[in-house]
């Protein structure tokens, strides 16, 4: 005996109110969550980011050395490598903070010790994480980048990623926002020119800001400018005793400066971050405002207010 014909329609009607729930929930976060579509990997996201060659280094390098492989090959950070256990890297960031505390002495010989005492632990990731789960690291550790691990062709590889990195993901509309950038800018942090390069770390370091802007000026100096001076050679040839005074207490407008991109308020973060992307290290600035906006307020802020949207696929 057949199935009735209103039978048949009530059940594809049944079928297809199902299908319809299953793809809202796939598709749609709840209310105050962060909308994640499709989950992200990082291999997906990046999938050339193993291809990048760092060199890796032991632990008991020379410090020195190392500052040196930071600066010839223009890389953000050395990883360490410790019996195949990468979980340290040296970087400016992880330097800075401990030489402004030495002697003349203890300057020379920090950097002529191992490079361990300079480096900071970072979290791991493979590439089949997920990209969210980079972002909950890049919370709590406050330094926006990470160690991969991973193998290309057969060879282990060590990588790092970066919110950097990860500002291509609004050219490929995997990563978009809602807001502009006067809604996640921070307040532009400036020192006076003649401020020493030993004040100035203690201040980025305290408020965790990787370059100063000068006051007066709309030129800023980063971490990286501050090591370079380490590494200059009117530094490297002092005696020693006197290299730690010539870096440290040198103004800070005798250093490298680095103009910012000036954007309107009204810019959104789509075109923000294409401009970020454009050369290592730059930040935005908002015209006519003391307001700066670096690769942390572009990804960071719009996803930790719930406003980024992460797609698991790129778009046409």
């Amino acid at each position: 005996m057949g199935t009735p014909t209103g039978c048949k329609i009530n059940l594809r009607r049944r079928v297809i109110a199902v299908g319809l729930i299953w793809y809202r929930l796939v598709n749609y976060s709840l209310p105050g969550s962060r909308p994640v579509e499709v989950t992200l990997k990082i291999g997906s996201a990046l999938p050339r980011l193993l291809e990048r060659r760092y060199p890796t280094v032991r632990p008991t390098y020379p410090l020195l050395t190392v500052l040196y492989l930071l600066r010839i090959q223009d890389i953000m950070a050395v990883p360490i490598t410790d019996n195949g256990n990468n979980r340290r890297a040296v970087f400016g960031f992880s330097i800075l903070p401990k030489l402004v505390t030495l002697t003349a002495k203890n300057f020379d010989q920090y950097l002529a010790g191992p490079c361990e005492q300079g480096s900071d632990e970072l979290d791991s990731f493979g590439m089949d994480d997920d990209v969210e789960k980079l972002l909950e690291s890049f919370k709590k550790t406050k330094l926006g980048v990470a160690l991969v691990n991973g193998k290309v062709k057969g060879e282990s590889r060590t990588s790092f990623v970066s919110l950097v990195d990860l500002l291509r993901l609004y050219k490929t509309k995997q990563m978009e926002s809602d807001m502009v950038v006067e809604e996640v800018a921070s307040p532009l942090l400036s020192m006076p020119g003649r401020s020493s390069v030993r004040e100035a770390v203690k201040t980025m370091f305290k408020l965790r800001q990787r370059r100063v802007f000068i006051a007066g000026e709309r030129m800023f100096v980063s971490d990286r400018s501050i090591v370079d001076r380490f590494l200059s050679p009117a530094s490297l040839v002092r005696v020693p005793g006197e290299r730690e005074g010539l870096a440290l207490d040198a103004r800070i407008d005798t250093l490298k400066k680095t103009a910012p991109i000036e954007v309107a308020a009204r810019t959104s973060l789509h075109a923000a971050a294409l401009q970020l992307r454009r050369e290592w290290g730059p930040c935005l600035t908002i015209q006519d405002r003391d307001a700066v906006v670096t690769p942390w307020d572009v990804i960071m802020k719009p996803w930790e207010s719930g406003r980024l949207t992460i797609r698991g696929r790129a778009s046409a």
